[in-house]
């Protein structure tokens, strides 16, 4: 769906927002239409305004799916529509009172962005590790947000729209042209000081971590166990490795970084014609040499469509060849997704229940992070700790059907809006013991693998080549010559 259609969608959700609240008196009306300019004024980030919000899908967007409800119910029904209102929003008959932004169909790209992007990429260029997350069920319009509409990175990877910021364009994508142009300027400063930014993209699904930049458009597939895309818990944060890693010193560089989004797994269900499958990790990383001390800092800035939560016979109708028990992989997927944002919604639970008892009895924090050891939890866990410049939107849809989604959805920003952020900017590392670190994990993999100074490698088999600590190695080599580059 293009920015045009959306903005239709828009227009017609207006207009449902509008018959909903003939019969109701005139100063609820006026609450509910929109919200006071103080409730959602501009706030420091230190304030957590980026933990606690929420957007509404544009009435019947999309028109598939479930969104169908939305266009074949009566337009004069009050049930249609969430409620917005000075104290917060209310669906299924649940009130939440705890979103500090309520993001309204009228806002576009363009505002959104404008709104919450300029002090996370200040922050960014400033040393601090930024994550921003889109969470909702399957259709609610998460990757419209943090990418666009369906097509759109194709369509960009082509050079349909040049490197100039098109209107549909999501979060990442005028992100990533606004840091680019910074850094470009930056570089030409004269202060001395050197800026190297990179970017990568990883799929995490049920078939592994994928490294989207060795992916085609074509296949769109190219199983973990080839790629080798590896996570490393110890590091500070925590990180995936041996994905290929583009150096953006070009605008023609940012159309690859495009490109290999747009090979993100999709596959249309009953809720949704083009639905995410996977978690998109796409990653900007901003390494900063400051001469005159010889140190290093490296901040990252990490952004995340969050696969969709659904229920499955929402999502796959009642059709008996679609079930778990017959092997459908799309079911599996669907499940699989389930199960790891529930494991992520139970260790925000946890995390926020310690953090009470500590404030309450003092002393250290007594909770183990040991217990989530999932991918996706450890990857975000910067933002639960609160030492990364986190945001969160909740993307949550109008259409009667959703409803019930809807509410749990919300149910998870509410537990998550009570994390906190205690930004903590990037230490800078002397570059010489950063490099001889590098050089001696380099020699180590290398020597492992049989590599020689000509970089061949001393098993050609596949069986050989495929093991598991072998894939860790490859993906160590490749990481660290990377960083020596």
């Amino acid at each position: 769906m293009n920015e045009t259609s959306w903005l239709a969608a828009k227009g017609k959700a207006e207009g449902h927002l509008a018959k909903a609240n003939e019969s109701k008196d005139e100063a609820k009306d006026a609450e509910s239409k929109s919200l006071p300019k103080e409730y959602n004024q501009a706030r420091p980030i230190a304030d957590d305004r980026g933990l606690g919000v929420v957007r509404i899908k544009p009435l019947g967007a999309g028109g598939g799916g479930t969104e169908k409800s939305a266009v074949d119910a009566n337009e004069g029904d009050a049930d249609l529509v969430l409620d917005v209102s000075a104290s917060g929003i209310a669906v299924d008959g649940k009130s939440f009172s705890y979103p500090s932004y309520v993001i309204t169909p009228d806002m576009d790209q363009q505002a959104l962005f404008d709104e919450f992007m300029p002090e996370r990429i200040k922050g960014f260029l400033e040393g601090y590790n930024v994550n921003i997350m889109v969470y909702g069920q399957t259709g609610s319009g998460k990757t419209h947000t943090m990418f666009g509409p369906p097509g759109i990175m194709g369509r960009t990877a082509a050079g349909e729209y040049g490197v100039d910021v098109c209107e549909d364009y999501g979060l990442f994508p005028r992100g990533l042209l606004e840091i680019f142009a910074r850094v470009q300027g930056l570089q030409s400063d004269g202060s001395g000081i050197s800026y190297v930014l990179t970017a990568s993209a990883v799929e995490l699904s049920l078939l592994g971590n994928e490294d989207m930049m060795t992916k085609t458009a074509e296949t769109k597939t190219n199983a973990s166990w080839i790629n080798g895309v590896a996570l490393d818990k110890a590091a500070k944060p925590p990180r995936l490795f041996g994905m290929k890693i583009l150096t953006l010193d070009q605008p023609d560089d940012l159309l690859k970084i495009f490109a290999a989004i747009a090979t993100r797994n999709t596959a249309g269900t009953v809720m949704n014609d083009s639905s995410s499958r996977s978690y998109c990790f796409a990653f900007l990383t901003l390494h900063v040499h400051d001469p005159s001390m010889d140190t290093v800092r490296t901040s990252r800035f990490q952004f995340v469509d969050l696969a969709g939560n659904e229920r499955m016979t929402d999502a796959h109708g009642k059709d008996k060849a679609m079930t778990w028990s017959n092997g459908n992989m799309e079911v599996v997927s669907g499940l699989m997704t389930n199960y790891s944002l529930m494991m992520l919604s139970s260790f925000v639970r946890a995390l926020v229940s310690a953090r009470k008892r500590q404030k309450k009895k003092g002393g250290k924090l007594n909770f183990s992070f040991r217990t989530y050891l999932f991918d996706l939890v450890i990857l975000l866990q910067e933002s639960m700790i609160g030492s990364a410049l986190a945001a969160i939107f909740v993307c949550v849809s109008q259409a009667p059907a959703n409803a019930q989604t809807s509410k749990f959805s919300l149910e998870f920003g509410q537990v998550f809006s009570q994390l906190e952020i205690k930004k903590k900017p990037v230490p800078s590392e002397s570059r010489a013991k950063l490099v001889k670190s590098v050089r001696k994990a380099l020699a180590e993999s290398e020597a492992k693998l049989g590599i020689g100074k000509g970089g061949g490698s001393g098993g050609s088999s596949r069986e050989k080549s495929t093991g598991k600590f072998v894939i860790l190695r490859q993906a160590l080599v490749r990481d660290g010559r990377h960083m020596l580059e």
